[in-house]
């Protein structure tokens, strides 16, 4: 994890061409050889520094759900789990981003982007959906494009967040999720 962790710092702050092995183990004050004994080379470090930021966010928006009751409430706590509220998730932005640009260029990259992104929609797909289920959307609500809408939304807060912070407060955010969902939900 100490690796990892490193690999997260150097992107981060120097952006992903900047994770070479050399820079990553002079970050974790380790040699490049305890690292090529981990990882078979920068590809992989990086996407298992990436990989671990996406299962660290998607844990931490299930949590939030299930500490929810109401489809509102657990679709904001979703949302907000992965805002760049604090430091670190701060962090996992910055991370995200650079994987996402680097996507654009590497076809690996590229896929577990797409799988990720599978698994972050059908999280917000199974919450509306519980909602439609209980009753608390209306019935002629679209949930694939509801879910677009969220998903769209959470990543646009994100970039927001990180770019320009002192712009989206959290009753602001809040508010954004709060007016989309309102006129789908029942009264």
């Amino acid at each position: 994890m100490r690796i990892v962790k490193a690999a997260w710092r150097v992107i981060a702050t120097e952006g992903i061409q900047a994770a070479s092995l050399r820079r990553v183990a002079a970050e974790a004050n380790c040699t490049t050889g305890l690292i090529t004994h981990y990882f078979v080379d920068k590809n992989d470090l990086v996407t298992s520094a990436y990989r671990q930021v996406l299962d660290t966010m998607i844990w931490d928006a299930t949590e939030a759900i299930a500490g929810e009751d109401h489809v509102a409430e657990k679709l904001l706590a979703a949302i907000e789990a992965i805002e760049p509220t604090r430091a670190a998730l701060k962090e996992f932005t910055v991370i995200l981003i650079n994987f996402w640009a680097a996507a654009a260029f590497n076809p690996t990259f590229a896929e577990y982007c797409k799988q990720d992104y599978v698994r972050w929609w059908d999280l917000i797909r199974g919450v509306v959906q519980e909602g439609v289920n209980r009753g608390e959307f209306k019935k002629d609500v679209n949930v694939a494009m509801l879910v677009d809408l969220l998903t769209l939304v959470s990543d646009g807060l994100g970039v927001g967040m990180t770019l320009t912070p002192g712009h989206y407060p959290r009753h602001y955010r809040a508010a954004i999720v709060r007016q989309l969902l309102a006129p789908l939900l029942r009264g």
